[in-house]
């Protein structure tokens, strides 16, 4: 999968109206298809779409990056101490959000991997 799909270096943020089309197999095939850097730069675009939509006060559309974060911490970028990353970031997403979706990854990732 090509990173400048979703990802573009030069814009500051995805659209808010664009984040919830960033789905787990869409993370997946990008750290699949992806060189290192490139896998790593997922996260930090990420974190970035964090801090702008807390700003924005953007909840539902927040809970989900936080669910991303969580998810691509856990799964397929698995850096040191990914649990409690994982853990904060899944937290969080259940906090802006009461999906149950994220109730159950919380326990998905207390379970361990």
């Amino acid at each position: 999968m090509n990173f400048n799909e979703y990802f573009k270096f030069e814009s500051e943020v995805i659209p808010i109206k664009l984040i919830t089309q960033l789905t787990e197999k869409v993370l997946d095939d990008l750290y699949s298809s992806n060189d290192e850097t490139l896998q790593f730069n997922v996260f930090f675009i990420l974190l970035n779409e964090y801090h702008y939509l807390k700003k924005e006060k953007a909840k539902e559309e927040l809970a989900h990056v936080c669910y991303l974060l969580s998810y691509y911490l856990f799964i397929p970028l698995t850096p040191p101490h990914l649990e409690e990353l994982a853990l904060a970031y899944a937290e969080e997403a259940l906090n802006y959000s009461e999906n149950s979706k994220y109730a159950e990854w919380i326990e998905e990732v207390k379970r361990g991997n």
